[in-house]
């Protein structure tokens, strides 16, 4: 019999340090964790509007989920971009997510605030094989959340 994957997984939530939420895999939807869990998969940014966005691990392999579209992190595959918008003054950003032979299969336009920019560090540490290869494991098996904030 094959294993069972569970629908939710156990993520923090970006911009909020105490903040632990129960990501739903099928739709892309999460749930207020009450009782902060001792392991989690993932992070994720959630938004007064949609869609919401979460990067977790699962058997072994980084997943993006944007909304209810998932892309399986490998490699260099998918590409994340991070880029200003022309003509913005550095205030406009785009975030994208292309697939093979440059197709895009995400891209948003947002205004940059102050802080910490969920898509600026998701680009940074996408480029990096080794970074995907290692945290692909290490939350697989669940890390302590301060681990998962740190890398």
């Amino acid at each position: 019999m094959a294993p069972t994957l569970p629908t939710s997984i156990p993520v923090i939530d970006f911009r909020r340090q105490s903040m632990f939420l129960l990501w739903n895999v099928f739709g892309g939807s999460w749930t207020a964790c009450d009782v902060p869990p001792p392991l989690v998969h993932g992070v994720a940014l959630i938004r007064a509007s949609p869609p919401n966005f979460c990067l977790y691990a699962r058997a072994g392999r980084l997943h993006l989920q944007v909304g209810s579209d998932q892309y399986a992190l490998s490699d260099h595959s998918p590409r994340i971009k991070w880029s200003r918008a022309w003509a913005s003054f550095g205030l406009r950003w785009r975030f994208t997510v292309e697939g093979g032979a440059g197709s895009v299969l995400f891209s948003q336009s947002y205004w940059a605030g102050q802080g910490d920019d969920f898509f600026s560090w998701l680009a940074a540490r996408a480029a990096d094989p080794a970074w995907r290869a290692a945290n692909a494991e290490r939350w697989s098996e669940g890390v302590k959340p301060a681990v998962v904030r740190s890398s």
